[in-house]
């Protein structure tokens, strides 16, 4: 009998134990514990070939600096903000929040932007930036952003399969049913209500809210 893991939160479904088959389960069907489609399950044992990987996230100027556009700014700013909010930092968190707004405000989308397009991006993050970042920090044993990149990894692709349901079923997606983020590490969940805790970064249910 076989065992599938699913890649997002490493719940097992073991033939063995179960009275459905894996392959004989619907294609809606979804992981348990955090939600993830069978898509995202892998046979125990299967292994996918090893890629070359450059650790070169980007071609460096000669002075090692490039200028930041609005969006970037805008989230970098957002993130601050998030910082100084969990350090309890108010004032700092505030000024942070009107930063990225501004930013915001002066952020011009292409006419392509999209949910294809921000799910080429996130191949190119699964496929490029985000082994290349592991393979920079393995080089200098940054167990800190290995494990950050760890938990990046898995919201990238809860996030890559939200996309994919997106474009196939629309506003649709979530008829009926709440959204829910993770205040930690930015997980997705889609269900009446959030998982016990949070699949990725194990912090309880308090920390994973409702979008409204």
């Amino acid at each position: 009998m076989s065992r599938y893991v699913c890649q997002i939160c490493g719940y097992v479904y073991d033939d063995e134990k179960e009275s459905v088959p894996f392959n004989e389960l619907p294609e809606n069907w979804k992981c348990p514990l955090c939600g993830a489609p069978k898509a995202m399950f892998k046979k125990s044992g299967d292994t996918e070939p090893e890629k070359e990987v450059h650790t070169e996230l980007e071609p460096k100027a000669e002075n090692d600096m490039r200028e930041m556009g609005n969006a970037e700014l805008s989230a970098v700013c957002s993130n601050l903000a998030r910082g100084c909010e969990k350090q309890y930092r108010a004032e700092e968190a505030a000024l942070f929040s009107k930063l990225s707004e501004y930013y915001a405000s002066k952020t011009v989308l292409p006419d392509s932007y999209g949910a294809g397009s921000i799910t080429a991006q996130i191949e190119k993050d699964l496929n490029q930036s985000i082994p290349a970042a592991k393979a920079a920090s393995a080089e200098v044993h940054d167990r800190g952003a290995a494990r950050v990149l760890t938990w990046s990894e898995k919201v990238t692709r809860i996030m890559q399969s939200l996309l994919n349901s997106y474009q196939e079923k629309g506003l649709h997606l979530a008829d009926n049913e709440k959204i829910w983020v993770c205040d930690i590490c930015g997980f997705i969940y889609i269900g009446e209500t959030p998982p016990t805790v949070c699949p990725i970064c194990k912090v309880p249910s308090m920390k994973i809210l409702e979008v409204k």
